[in-house]
């Protein structure tokens, strides 16, 4: 809709020149080149896989978002997250929210929850749930925000870091606060930021055995503007019937590997981690 690239553009245009060329540079995969900031503009809307995708991105900050608002007359409740924002855009612009809601000019929380809805009349599939989630979770976690509240009380995590032909791994069980905090804690160590593969072959979605939610996603770690590795993970989600019936996270496991020179986008069938389950069903 042109209504809603001419507010992508407004939004966009709050970043500096160096900021644009390198979101653009971070969309593209560096394989589109950006001279200025109408191109860099183009480029991160033209390869961008929705929307909310841009928004969600660590370079479009909360001050931006706010004073998006605040310039087209949109009042928000205050204080209010980047997520909260970002579902308030969304309203304006009159598009689908991860949770399906309206906030009628005020920020329904989105940071208390994993509000995905896997409703099949609004046309949502597993695969299509696994993107929501997946864009969901890791902007959360690239802003520092995901907290122990999005995990079951008996979450499990395993964390695996490859480098120089070896593996460190940590595991932990029935905590989910220190769950969240040995994700955090490598995050923040080593500086990363995830950038999925926004593509069917970096996210899909699965139905296990038990059925469970299965959410395949992987991408590129990054070190301010370097590409620093790659990354595979995958989230057993199940809803919570003493959280109005919200999806949380049941157990998941990650992968990190650190690689100098990235020069394709990481896909699912070629992780071990993720391979086998792709023959799961997706319905």
């Amino acid at each position: 809709m042109e209504s809603t690239k001419q507010g992508l553009v407004d939004v966009l245009s709050y970043l500096d020149i160096d900021s644009l060329i390198s979101l653009a540079r971070n969309v593209t995969q560096g394989l589109k080149k950006s001279g200025n900031s109408k191109e860099a503009i183009e480029n991160i809307i033209k390869y961008s896989p929705d929307e909310l995708s841009i928004l969600r991105r660590k370079a479009v900050t909360r001050d931006i978002l706010f004073n998006y608002l605040e310039g087209n007359n949109i009042k928000v409740r205050l204080p209010i997250t980047k997520n909260e924002l970002i579902d308030t855009v969304a309203d304006f612009w009159n598009l689908p929210r991860i949770g399906g809601g309206q906030n009628n000019g005020t920020a329904e929380s989105s940071s208390s929850r994993v509000s995905v809805e896997s409703n099949q009349q609004e046309g949502n599939t597993i695969n299509l749930m696994a993107i929501k989630f997946t864009h969901w979770f890791y902007s959360m976690l690239n802003d520092n925000e995901c907290g122990a509240e999005h995990f079951f009380s008996d979450a499990k995590l395993r964390l695996n870091m490859f480098a120089n032909n070896s593996c460190d791994t940590t595991e932990v069980d029935n905590n989910p606060k220190e769950l969240m905090g040995a994700l955090l804690k490598t995050k923040l160590q080593y500086n990363l930021q995830f950038n999925p593969n926004d593509s069917s072959d970096g996210i899909q979605g699965r139905i296990d055995p038990h059925g469970l939610v299965m959410v395949l996603a992987c991408g590129t770690l990054h070190v301010g503007d370097t590409c620093a590795g790659v990354f595979e993970q995958v989230f057993a989600l199940a809803r919570d019937p003493f959280s109005e019936n919200n999806w949380k996270i049941k157990n998941t496991e990650l992968n990190l590997r650190a690689k100098n020179n990235v020069l394709e986008s990481p896909k699912l069938c070629d992780n071990e981690l993720t391979q086998s389950l792709l023959m799961l069903p997706s319905e």
